[in-house]
């Protein structure tokens, strides 16, 4: 089940993670689909011992007294209202203790990721007051539906105590007119006991049921989610990517601002080989626009083709095996150097590897490491700087050789002269293929071959470095401010030492 799921989350779009907090996603994968095992393994042998015994109990009890056991019978229905009253209470109760578990699990996920910003500004008691409330909701709904669970039990056997009464007085009128044997009676309340234990074990298995439902209502709202992007039945794998990329009034919103579109009528050609900066204001729609030509996410009006091709006619993995991504927040996985820089190209040769991080500047700081290309790079990267997790992105990219190349603020949270060293592996990585910058470090763009300022869900300004300064619009505002801020921090520390 988790491997089904697993390969599930894989298929989704990345809009669902979007709107899916990770501590809900987490405890489907664990707690719940492990109660889903226990109820499926030990819960059916249990059960299935348990209904074996008391068809065995009620043939015996037939034969000894057909009436009496009849009358047994009649119990049955009582049990199932019992039941079925409970049901409705513990499912109830669990689905509310499994709902907060998804909370705890999301508040564990997001303090151990951010555990140096909890440091860094003293958050601990205020997050232990925060943990403490979910957990109070949890310890309430389970506590709950552990005091109903309990009193499951008692009340079959207090029906069944009725009923052990009653076949007690019947068979003793039955003894008085000859028509029963004290060693009948005996035997039938032996049977009648030996129906108890199953029963028990039934009541038990059904609580355990309970809570075993609410977790499967709640794992298969995970299997049964779809993704929200879905390949055309007859979609192709067109060979290449390398082609004109053309929106043609292009409209985008996410699901929740449809009031509120990011892109607007939006049309743009980009050549191929071309190299195009993006610039804006946060919230323009710079990463929106890259997300839409990756297809992570689809326009909600007009097209959007490459080499002639309308998108939506190939493969999603036609498009985004042949990108390469370098982002602002870099992501290594567990495992080595080498393992990291080979994750997009399986089949990579040693040789090879060591020649992508020569190209994108990353050789040099490796070769520094204990272990060269075998060092760990610890959970998502954190034995490493941002710089050194960002040559090793770069290197990865190189390596994986693909068509269309997208930087997404690469360079912002670097030195000057590890961004030099991106910005020389960006330069290499470019030659010859399509290619976008997202940056806000205005120097990183001065070589692009178009400057596009995105605004109000469209391009207020296009042209090249030099044109746009010309121009004196909102590029050469945002430039000119921006060197000279640089130029300030330069000549601080010749001020303060003068």
């Amino acid at each position: 089940m988790r491997t089904a799921l697993f390969d599930h989350l894989q298929k989704l779009s990345i809009s669902y993670y979007n709107k899916t907090p990770v501590g809900w996603i987490m405890s489907r994968l664990t707690s719940d689909t492990e109660r889903i095992a226990d109820l499926i393994t030990w819960g059916l042998l249990d059960v299935t011992w348990a209904i074996v015994n008391m068809i065995t109990a009620v043939l015996f009890m037939m034969s000894i007294n057909w009436q009496l056991a009849l009358g047994v019978m009649l119990v049955i229905p009582v049990l199932v209202v019992i039941a079925v009253w409970f049901q409705a209470r513990i499912l109830d109760e669990y689905r509310e203790s499994r709902k907060a578990n998804s909370k705890i699990t999301g508040a564990f996920n997001e303090n151990i990721t951010g555990v140096r910003v909890v440091k860094a500004l003293g958050r601990e008691a205020e997050n232990l007051r925060e943990f403490g409330v979910l957990t109070d909701t949890m310890y309430r709904a389970s506590f709950k539906a552990a005091w109903l669970s309990a009193m499951f039990l008692p009340a079959v056997q207090l029906v069944s105590a009725f009923a052990l009464g009653g076949i007690i007085y019947y068979g003793g009128n039955q003894i008085d007119l000859g028509l029963m044997t004290v060693g009948g009676i005996q035997a039938f309340i032996s049977y009648v006991t030996f129906m108890l234990w199953p029963v028990a074990d039934m009541a038990r298995v059904f609580a355990s049921m309970q809570h075993a439902i609410a977790s499967a209502e709640r794992t298969f709202a995970l299997m049964d989610s779809q993704p929200s992007i879905v390949d055309k039945a007859n979609a192709v794998d067109p060979g290449t990517i390398a082609g004109d990329i053309v929106f043609n009034n292009v409209q985008f919103y996410y699901d929740d601002e449809v009031d509120k579109p990011i892109l607007r009528d939006f049309n743009l050609t980009i050549k191929r080989g071309e190299t195009i900066a993006l610039v804006g204001p946060t919230g323009a729609g710079k990463s929106t626009l890259v997300n839409l030509i990756c297809r992570f996410f689809e326009p909600r009006g007009g097209t959007l083709s490459i080499g002639g091709i309308d998108y939506t006619d190939m493969t999603q993995h036609a498009i985004q095996s042949r990108i390469g991504m370098v982002l602002q927040t870099p992501h290594l996985f567990s495992g080595t150097i080498r393992e990291n820089l080979r994750y997009g190209k399986l089949d990579a040769t040693d040789e090879e590897i060591e020649a992508a991080a020569k190209l994108a500047g990353a050789h040099e700081f490796i070769t520094t490491l204990p272990k060269g290309y075998d060092e760990e790079v610890g959970e998502g990267g954190n034995l490493l700087s941002v710089g050194q997790k960002q040559l090793i992105s770069l290197a990865r990219a190189v390596l994986a050789k693909p068509e269309l190349f997208i930087m997404d603020e690469a360079t912002s949270s670097v030195d000057t002269l590890t961004e030099a060293l991106i910005q020389k592996g960006m330069e290499t990585l470019m030659q010859g293929r399509t290619s976008f910058i997202i940056a806000h470090r205005l120097s990183t763009i001065r070589k692009a071959d178009r400057i596009l300022v995105i605004e109000n869900g469209g391009v207020s300004e296009q042209g090249s470095h030099a044109e746009l300064l010309k121009a004196r619009g909102h590029y050469y505002r945002l430039y000119t401010q921006q060197f000279r801020r640089e130029r300030e921090i330069e000549l601080s520390p010749e001020m303060a030492a003068d």
